[in-house]
This record gives structure tokens, C-alpha cells and sequence, in this order.
């Protein structure tokens, strides 16, 4: 059984990947210009219409968007690269045996393996002799 990770070494492991992940640090900055960029636009204003100006709130929940996926990269372990090279190489080789095998039976076989025949030829009709009348 796997044991649990205590919040210092959780801690950690988030502090490694916060250095390491270029993705998180791209989606921290950009939550960073955002916020800068709704308190910039929203202080000067009265209250009130600093909480209904459209493009306060859009940059706000871009900051937020941003934040989320940080922490969603964060809180999960990087995935491994996909190795789709190995899948195409190995559909290209299947389908190339199959191209080799069936170009070699039909060069093999002179005689072709159809001789033209549609279907079985028809059973003789069944031929009853008269009985005698008794």
C-alpha cells in the first residue's frame, strides 16, 4: 500500500515543479499582467462602476483562468511524451507485409483460384418412375 505524502513533502513537490514547468510559470505571469491590468483599469473609479465595467471583469477572469490552469499543472504529475512514432511505424510495417503477401499470391498462382463459375452447377432433377396402379 502506498503511503500518503505529507504537506511539507506535497509542498515540495509543488515548489519543484513551480521551477521546472516553463507551462506554469507562462500561466503565472500571464495572471500577473491580467490582475495588473483589471487594478489599473478599476482604481481610479467609484466602486460601483468599477464592479459593471466589462473589461475589469474580463481581465479578471482571465487572471483566474490562468491561475486555475497553474495549479491544475501543478497539482499533477507531468505527463510522459506520447510516442506516436512507434505506432505509425509499426501500421506502416503491418500494412506493408500485407501489400508483400498479396502481391506474392498472386504472382504465384498462374492458374487463377476462380475459374469464372457464379455458382454451383444445378442438381439433376429428381426422376420418379410411375408406380403401377394396384
Amino acid at each position: 500500500m502506498a503511503r500518503k505524502k505529507t504537506k511539507s513533502q506535497q509542498a515540495k513537490i509543488a515548489a519543484q515543479r513551480l521551477v521546472e514547468d516553463e507551462e506554469v510559470q507562462k500561466q503565472l505571469r500571464l495572471a500577473a499582467v491580467r490582475v495588473r491590468q483589471a487594478w489599473s483599469r478599476a482604481s481610479g473609479r467609484p466602486v460601483s462602476k468599477a464592479v459593471s465595467d466589462k473589461k475589469v471583469y474580463d481581465k479578471v477572469r482571465e487572471a483566474a483562468t490562468s491561475l486555475a490552469t497553474a495549479g491544475g499543472r501543478l497539482g499533477r504529475k507531468p505527463e510522459p511524451p506520447k510516442r506516436t512514432g512507434r505506432k505509425v511505424i509499426a501500421g506502416a510495417a503491418v500494412a506493408g507485409g500485407t501489400a508483400y503477401a498479396v502481391k506474392r499470391i498472386r504472382s504465384n498462382g498462374d492458374t487463377p483460384a476462380y475459374e469464372g463459375q457464379t455458382m454451383a452447377p444445378a442438381p439433376a432433377p429428381f426422376q420418379t418412375s410411375p408406380t403401377p396402379a394396384a
